[in-house]
């Protein structure tokens, strides 16, 4: 399959004949019947907060990790949480939503290994500044940034699954300073981890603007596409800027994503160099915090 130019386009491939095919081949974990019940509870025009409480305190662990989550830096709370109510009425029935996505989610597709280690440090630290970035630059809402910054990058560890060799694609993609990520992974393997990412998501019940913005979210043409939805084209400039962050914070003074579509994105965000420099500085405060 070839890489998406436009939202169009992208739109297309992840309904086209054969997908179904690949969500298969792959084994893309189906939603859990406790993320499908919440996202169900959510969708109703007033969804009932006791209900949720009851989908989720009817896991032991996913409880405690909530309570965890809830009481750690990237919250900020003056007190202790100490229970399922008292995180409910803290976070928001929405927050919950997206932090007990996130704790399933890599419950799912935990294995072993530094790449993997690494994979779930960098998601948290993109979802905590896409909800950041949200919050400040507008035209996303928090949830949306989120959710995206959750499953932007969750094809990899899919990809890692099904081949052994993907490591070495992995690396070639990531240091690849003109073609895009995403062309490496397909030329190696007939599938890349936008798109698996986007299927995975649109299985899981996610919105389609999340959906859309995974399966681009390496393809900058999008930042100049006028028929593209902009919270899409927001998303994908802010993960931009997110990266650069993570980056800078792990140490690595160069990026080939930021290379190939920073301008595209300031452009899209309407911020200059010296407003970029700032997000940088408040995104690595943030990490060194521990706000994730």
């Amino acid at each position: 399959m070839s890489v998406a130019t436009s939202a169009h386009e992208a739109e297309n491939q992840m309904a086209a004949p054969g997908v179904d095919r690949l969500v298969l081949d792959l084994a893309i974990p189906p939603r859990p019947q406790i993320v499908a019940e919440i996202g169900d509870e959510l969708r109703r025009e007033d969804p009932d907060l006791k209900r949720i409480a009851r989908v989720v305190a009817s896991d032991v662990a996913l409880t405690a990790a909530v309570l965890r989550i809830a009481n750690s830096p990237a919250y900020g709370s003056s007190r202790k949480i100490e229970t399922l109510g008292q995180a409910l009425a803290m976070l928001g029935l929405k927050q919950i939503g997206v932090m007990v996505t996130g704790i399933v989610l890599r419950k799912l597709l935990r294995t072993d290994g530094p790449q993997l280690t690494r994979f779930w440090d960098v998601s948290a630290k993109r979802a905590w500044a896409m909800a950041a970035l949200a919050r400040s630059l507008r035209g996303v809402e928090v949830d949306v940034a989120q959710t995206f910054g959750l499953f932007c990058d969750v094809g990899i560890p899919l990809l890692m699954q099904r081949f052994p060799e993907y490591c070495r694609t992995l690396g070639a993609a990531n240091s690849e300073p003109v073609r895009s990520f995403t062309a490496v992974e397909q030329d190696a393997h007939h599938a890349d981890h936008a798109l698996i990412g986007g299927l995975m998501a649109r299985s899981w019940g996610v919105s389609q603007t999340v959906c859309l913005a995974i399966r681009v979210h390496h393809d900058y043409e999008i930042l100049s596409d006028a028929k593209a939805p902009d919270a899409v084209r927001r998303l994908v400039a802010m993960t931009l800027l997110a990266e650069r962050a993570i980056q800078a914070f792990a140490g690595m003074n160069t990026g080939t994503e930021w290379a190939k579509g920073g301008d595209a994105a300031m452009g899209a965000l309407m911020l200059g160099e010296q407003d970029v420099d700032d997000w940088v500085e408040r995104l690595l405060d943030g990490f060194s915090e521990g706000a994730a």
